[in-house]
């Protein structure tokens, strides 16, 4: 009788590639924070345009400045005489207003204009209630950009005018971005802006 001999095969006992091991360990690592900075950038990308307030202005302007408001002054700039175009925006604690204004406007003219515009500005946004700091909350920051046309920059009639007002600030601080040579004028919008009153509460409720 034949006896069948029975070959039992011995597995073959792999080696673990360590060089492979480390390499696909280092991607692992990498990925991580390489997907969570592509989450942070992308919900960045995402929110462009909207604020982020979180609790920064949480005891800040107070009063708040409504759209209600920012409405009243795009009318009134809009139809004042050398206007033609207004952009209003109200990000976070800055308010920025945008004037274009007529190409052949004359710096006498743009003297005028500014010290009316800001004049309009505090007929519905008093500057002690919203554009100053008091005992316990930072208010709004005011800019009021003029100028005629960008596309004339590098032209002798260009002009533009920056008028900022800080919550933190006692005075306005006023330049002639298109001409910062010309301190006279400059001075000129001081006082004129100094000078300004704001008027009557019946003035006010007219428009």
């Amino acid at each position: 009788m034949t006896q069948k001999k029975t070959t039992v095969k011995k597995r073959k006992i792999s080696k673990i590639h360590w060089p492979t091991v480390i390499l696909i360990l280092s991607l692992v690592l990498i990925a991580i924070p390489t997907v969570a900075i592509g989450k942070i950038l992308y919900d960045a990308f995402a929110a462009t345009g909207t604020p982020l307030f979180g609790k920064r202005y949480e005891m800040d302007l107070d009063p708040a400045i409504t759209d209600a408001q920012l409405v009243d002054i795009d009318n009134k700039i809009s139809a004042e005489a050398l206007v033609d175009d207004v952009s209003i925006t109200l990000i976070s604690a800055s308010l920025r207003i945008s004037v274009d204004v007529s190409d052949e406007i004359t710096l006498e003219q743009l003297t005028t204009l500014v010290t009316t515009l800001y004049s309009q500005v505090v007929t519905v946004l008093p500057p002690e209630t919203y554009f100053k700091m008091n005992e316990t909350s930072k208010m709004y920051d005011l800019e009021i950009h003029i100028y005629n046309n960008l596309e004339l920059k590098d032209e002798d009639s260009y002009k533009y005018l920056i008028f900022v007002l800080n919550s933190i600030m006692e005075e306005p601080l006023i330049q002639l971005v298109s001409d910062p040579k010309n301190p006279e004028f400059v001075q000129e919008l001081y006082d004129r802006i100094n000078g300004v009153e704001e008027p009557a509460d019946d003035e006010t409720d007219g428009g």
